[in-house]
């Protein structure tokens, strides 16, 4: 007998949901890392600032895998992707004063460059996630999962009860004890 495990329509959308945040949140990280990079001719930013802009990557990723307008819609894909960006230039920002970054007023062609590179990411993404959903489509048709349930042979034993023999002794009265305290020896 074989049963085979049928997997859900949600399993696939919480799958894909991870996908989407996290490569929003790492591609929100990467385009800031490289545009500082860029404008700071190479110049690598301080650890405090990479933590930083890990941990901002992280919360673009969450936002994009927990909320449902972000999860779900290309257009709140790509918002949050432009988020992302303000967020990472706000945090690549804060190494400013050591870098040749100058000043974090946006010139339009900075906006532009942020909205450009939002919008590819969001393409991106998008064409990963059409590629897992195809991959696993196939491969849950073609590497169907068997699972044989194991075969019992004889029935589980019963739970056994042991019980130590403990003789509880009753002392009435104090008089009836045989022993006292220890006396004092001198030596």
């Amino acid at each position: 007998m074989s049963i085979e495990f049928v997997r859900p329509a949600a399993g696939f959308r919480g799958a894909v949901a991870l996908l989407r945040g996290g490569s929003a949140g790492a591609i929100s990280g990467a385009l800031s890392l490289a545009a500082h990079g860029w404008v700071s001719d190479g110049m690598a930013p301080e650890s405090a600032t990479l933590v930083l802009l890990v941990a901002a990557s992280a919360v673009i990723g969450a936002l994009v895998a927990g909320l449902a307008p972000l999860r779900d819609t290309s257009h709140g894909l790509v918002a949050a992707l432009i988020g992302g960006q303000l967020l990472g230039h706000l945090t690549m920002g804060l190494d400013s004063a050591r870098t040749h970054h100058g000043d974090l007023a946006p010139t339009p062609r900075m906006i532009a460059a942020h909205i450009v590179a939002a919008f590819v990411a969001a393409a991106l993404i998008r064409g990963a996630e059409a590629a897992y959903r195809i991959g696993t489509t196939v491969l849950a048709r073609v590497l169907p999962i068997r699972h044989r349930a194991p075969v019992i042979a004889e029935p589980a034993p019963l739970r056994t009860a042991h019980r130590d023999r403990v003789i509880l002794r009753i002392l009435a009265a104090a008089a009836l004890r045989t022993r006292g305290p220890p006396l004092a020896v001198s030596f």
